[in-house]
C-alpha cells in the first residue's frame, strides 16, 4: 500500500506530526510507519546561486567591479545550489519524493510564505508530479493537526504563496548583489584594522530602515528648541483645593511664546477671584487592548523585560514548539468567527497558577464576540495560548515572561471595559481661561488582569505619585466636588518656561512600528491593523533586518537606543544628495509599495513576471547611475563601520586591544577624509561665501558643511549640512547668513506635527554656529 510523505520544516515539528499520528518508527533521516513517512528540512536547505556562476570571468575577471554589473538572471535561469552542511537531508527528502512507495504528498511546513518557498525549492528540484496538498495549521497540538489533516488545502489555493516567496527571494537577490557590489567597487575600502574590505551592503529593506535611523538622528542634529510659556494657577474651592493651566478657547492647541505675554497673564489674574463657567461629566470606557500579533507582542516585550526583537521571535518560536502558543509569525490581532467555539478550551489551558482565579471569573463573563476580537484575519490569526496546558515550571524564566503577557492579553479580552468618571472644568478669571481635567476610576474591568505597576491609573505611575504641577495636565487627577457658577479662590498663579522637545532616537520597538507602517509611527492599535501590507520587510523578517544592520557596521544600540554610525550616515547622505535614481532603496513608501505588490502576487492580482520586470527595471536604472558617477568624481571610499559597539547595560569599558583598533581606524579614516576634503576644497576655494564670525577667514563649502578655511591652524567653525526640519542650507544661505546675520525666507520647513513652515534662521550664537529660527509674521 502507498504512504503519505509529510515534510516538515524542522525536526520538532516533525516530531509533533508524528506524536499526533502515532507514527513511532525512526529512520535516518525521516520517521515512519505504515501509513506515513514523515521528513524535514532544516529550513532552506537550497540557496540561490551567487552571481559569479551566470558571468564569463574570463571576460568580466573576479574583482567586484560595475564592469560585470548588472546581472539579472531570467526567472527561469536562476539556480539553486545544496546549502553546505544540507547535502544529506535533502538527498533524504528527494529519495522519498521520487519513491513509489509514496502515492501523495503533504506540505508541512510553517504555514506562511517562507515556509511555502522552502518546500516549493525541494519540490521543484525533484520534479515531482505526485497529488500534494497543504496542511495549514495554527498551533502543534495534537488537536489542531489532526483537525488540519482532516481540512488539506489543495495545492493551487497556494500557488501565488509559492510565487510570492519566489519573487521576494529573487527580488532580494538582485538588489542585494548588484547593489552590494556596485556600491562597494564604487564606495568600499580596505578596512586596514579588521583586515578586510569594508563591504557596503546594500538591501531591499535593510537600506529604507537604515535611512529610518539616520533621518531621525539629522533631526535630533538639527533641531532647533523653540521656547513657550505655561501659565497655571491654583484655586480654592469651598470644596478643596485644584489647579488649572491657561487656554486659547479659539485655539485650544495654542502656546504663548512671549514672556510678556505670560506675565501679563499672570498679573491680570493673581489674587483675583475665579468662577467655573464650565464642567463637562461624562462616563468613558476603554476597551481592553487588542490581542498580539508578533510586533505588538514585541514591542510590550521590549518595553517590559528589554528583549530584542531577535529574542522575542526565538523565544516565541519556541514556544510555539511547545506548544504553548499559537503560530506567533503573525501580522493580525484578530480572531477568525471559527475559533469562537473552541475558546473556552484556550481559557481552559491558562486555569493554573497564577491565573486560576482570573480564568474562572473570565468563564463567567462569556466567550468575547466584538469585533475588536474577531474580526478579519489575514493568514493566521492573533497569538493566543493553545488548547494545551503548559507545564510553566518547565520553561525557562524568559520564556515564561513571554507566556505571561501573551496569557493576560488573552485573559484581558474576556473582561469587560474599564469604566472612568472624566470631568472638564474650566475657570475664568478676568477673562482668562484656565482648564483642569480629572478622570477617576469607577470599574477595573480588564485591568484587573495586570499588576498595578503596568497600569497608569489614579495619577500614579509606576508607584510614584506626580506633583501639582503635573497634575494640571494629568487627566487623572481627583477634583474636589465642583459646580458650575461658582465662585473659587485664586491663591496663585505662576508662569513657567518650556522648551520644545527634540524626537526621540529609535528604540527597537518604535522601530518596528515605523517598519510596519512603512516609515510613521502608527500608535493606534486599530488604524495599526487596518493598514497592514505597506510596511517595510514582513513581522518575521524586520528583527533580522535590525541585527543586519548592527552587523554591518550601520548602526550601534546604546542602551535601548538605535543610532547610526559614520558610515550609516555617509551612505544615507550620499544616496539622498548625490544619487537620486538610486533614493528609491531610501524610500519607505517605495520599499512599503514592493511589498504590497508581493501580496498582489499572492493574491494572483499580479504577475510574478510583471514584478520582477519593475525590480530589474530599477536596477539597471542604479548601476547607470553609479557608473556615471565613477566616471565624474572617480572612487569615494565611506567610513569604516566601528571597531567597538556601546554596551547595551552599562557603560563598559574599552579593552586596550579594542582602544588601540579604534586608533588605527582614526588614523585611516582621517586620511580618507582628508582625501575626500582636499577634493571638495580645491573645487570650491573660489567660492568663499563670507568671513568666518570667530577667526575673520574665509568660509568655504565642504562635502559636509560651510566651514572656515583656516581649520587646519585649529579654528572649528562650521555650519553643518544637516537637515533643520527637512531644509538643508544651501550655499547662497549661508552668504547671507554670513553677510546679514539672518538667511532669505526659507518656505517649507516641516514641524515635528508634520505642519510646513516658513522661516528665517538667525545666529543664536554665532561663534558656536548655532542658529534658530524667527517665524515670519503677516
Amino acid at each position: 500500500m502507498e504512504r503519505t510523505l509529510i515534510v516538515a520544516e524542522k525536526p520538532s515539528q516533525a516530531r509533533e506530526y508524528a506524536a499526533a499520528l502515532g507514527v513511532r518508527g525512526r529512520g535516518d533521516g525521516y520517521l515512519e510507519n505504515e501509513k506515513y513517512v514523515i521528513t524535514w528540512c532544516y529550513g532552506h536547505l537550497l540557496e540561490l546561486e551567487r552571481p559569479e556562476a551566470y558571468m564569463d570571468l574570463d571576460r568580466v575577471g573576479k574583482r567586484w567591479s560595475l564592469n560585470r554589473l548588472p546581472v539579472l538572471p531570467s526567472l527561469q535561469a536562476f539556480r539553486r545550489v545544496v546549502k553546505s552542511g544540507a547535502a544529506k537531508q535533502y538527498e533524504v527528502i528527494q529519495n522519498w519524493l521520487r519513491s513509489s512507495d509514496i502515492g501523495e504528498i503533504i506540505c508541512g511546513t510553517d504555514a506562511d510564505r517562507e515556509g511555502q518557498l522552502l518546500f516549493q525549492e525541494v519540490w521543484d528540484a525533484a520534479k515531482c508530479n505526485k497529488p500534494l496538498s497543504r496542511l495549514w495549521i495554527s498551533s502543534l497540538t495534537t488537536a489542531a493537526i489532526q483537525e488540519g489533516l482532516k481540512s488539506l488545502r489543495s495545492a493551487e489555493s497556494v500557488a501565488g504563496l509559492a510565487a510570492a516567496g519566489n519573487g521576494r527571494a529573487l527580488a532580494d537577490w538582485d538588489f542585494g548583489m548588484n547593489l552590494t557590489e556596485g556600491f562597494t567597487a564604487l564606495f568600499g575600502s580596505f578596512d586596514a584594522v579588521r583586515k578586510k574590505p569594508n563591504v557596503i551592503s546594500i538591501g531591499r529593506v535593510q537600506t529604507p530602515t537604515l535611512a529610518l535611523i539616520v533621518e531621525r538622528e539629522w533631526e535630533i542634529e538639527g533641531f532647533v528648541a523653540q521656547p513657550f510659556f505655561e501659565v497655571r494657577a491654583e484655586f480654592s474651592s469651598a470644596n478643596g483645593e485644584y489647579l488649572g493651566k491657561w487656554f486659547d478657547p479659539s485655539e485650544d492647541s495654542k502656546r504663548i511664546t512671549d514672556p510678556q505675554v505670560a506675565e501679563k497673564i499672570v498679573a491680570r489674574t493673581q489674587g483675583k477671584p475665579g468662577r467655573i463657567t464650565k464642567i463637562e461629566q461624562k462616563n468613558v470606557q476603554e476597551p481592553a487592548p487588542l490581542l498580539f500579533d508578533l510586533t505588538s507582542l514585541t514591542i510590550a516585550a521590549s518595553k517590559k523585560y528589554g528583549f530584542s526583537a531577535e529574542k522575542v521571535l526565538q523565544l516565541a518560536q519556541s514556544l510555539y514548539e511547545k506548544k504553548a502558543i499559537t503560530y506567533p509569525r503573525t501580522d493580525c490581532a484578530y480572531l477568525s468567527e471559527d475559533i469562537v467555539p473552541k475558546l473556552p478550551d484556550h481559557l481552559k489551558a491558562v486555569h493554573q497558577e497564577p491565573y486560576s482565579s482570573l480564568a474562572d471569573e473570565a468563564s463567567l463573563l462569556g466567550v468575547p464576540k466584538g469585533k475588536r476580537v474577531i474580526n478579519t484575519i489575514t493568514a493566521h490569526h492573533a497569538i493566543i495560548p493553545t488548547t494545551e496546558k503548559v507545564a510553566i515550571h518547565k520553561l525557562n524564566r524568559e520564556e515564561q515572561n513571554l507566556y505571561d503577557l501573551v496569557v493576560r492579553r488573552f485573559l484581558a479580552v474576556w473582561f469587560p471595559p474599564a469604566q472612568y468618571h472624566q470631568t472638564d472644568v474650566v475657570t475664568m478669571i478676568e477673562g482668562e481661561s484656565f482648564r483642569t481635567k480629572g478622570k477617576v476610576l469607577l470599574s477595573l474591568g480588564w485591568k484587573k488582569i495586570y499588576d498595578p505597576d503596568d497600569l497608569e491609573d489614579e495619577g500614579v505611575k509606576k508607584g510614584k505619585k506626580k506633583d501639582k504641577r503635573e497634575q494640571t495636565e494629568d487627566e487623572n487627577a481627583t477634583l474636589p466636588p465642583l459646580s458650575k457658577g461658582e465662585e473659587v479662590q485664586t491663591k496663585r498663579v505662576f508662569s513657567e518656561e518650556k522648551s520644545t522637545k527634540p524626537p526621540k532616537r529609535f528604540t527597537q520597538g518604535d522601530l518596528l512600528k515605523a517598519m510596519e507602517g512603512a516609515g510613521k509611527q502608527i500608535d493606534d492599535e486599530v488604524l495599526r491593523q487596518q493598514l497592514k501590507g505597506k510596511g517595510l520587510g514582513t513581522v518575521a523578517t524586520r528583527p533580522a533586518i535590525m541585527e543586519n544592520l548592527i552587523d554591518r557596521g550601520y548602526i550601534l544600540q546604546d542602551h535601548k537606543a538605535l543610532k547610526p554610525t559614520e558610515k550609516g550616515v555617509e551612505l544615507i547622505r550620499l544616496i539622498k544628495e548625490k544619487l537620486p535614481q538610486a533614493q528609491l532603496l531610501i524610500s519607505a513608501e517605495m520599499t512599503g509599495q514592493m511589498e504590497f505588490d508581493l501580496s498582489k502576487v499572492e493574491k494572483g492580482e499580479l504577475s510574478i513576471e510583471q514584478y520582477m520586470t519593475e525590480v530589474e527595471d530599477a536596477i539597471r536604472r542604479i548601476i547607470k547611475e553609479l557608473r556615471s558617477f565613477e566616471q565624474r568624481h572617480g572612487k569615494t571610499p565611506l567610513a569604516l563601520a566601528p571597531t567597538a559597539h556601546p554596551s547595551t547595560k552599562g557603560k563598559g569599558k574599552e579593552e586596550p586591544r579594542a582602544r588601540t583598533a579604534r586608533k588605527k581606524e582614526n588614523k585611516v579614516r582621517e586620511s580618507a577624509k582628508k582625501v575626500d576634503d582636499n577634493k571638495v576644497t580645491n573645487k570650491s576655494q573660489v567660492l568663499a561665501l563670507g568671513n568666518c564670525p570667530k577667526c575673520g577667514a574665509e568660509v568655504i563649502e565642504g562635502q559636509k558643511g560651510f566651514g572656515c578655511s583656516n581649520w587646519r591652524q585649529g579654528c572649528h567653525f562650521v555650519l553643518w549640512k544637516t537637515p533643520i526640519c527637512g531644509k538643508v542650507l544651501t550655499p547662497n544661505q549661508v552668504k547671507s547668513l554670513l553677510k546679514k546675520g539672518k538667511t532669505p525666507l526659507i518656505k517649507g520647513f516641516k514641524s515635528k506635527s508634520g505642519k510646513s513652515f516658513s522661516a528665517y534662521l538667525i545666529w543664536e550664537d554665532q561663534s558656536e554656529a548655532k542658529l534658530k529660527f524667527e517665524i515670519e509674521t503677516s
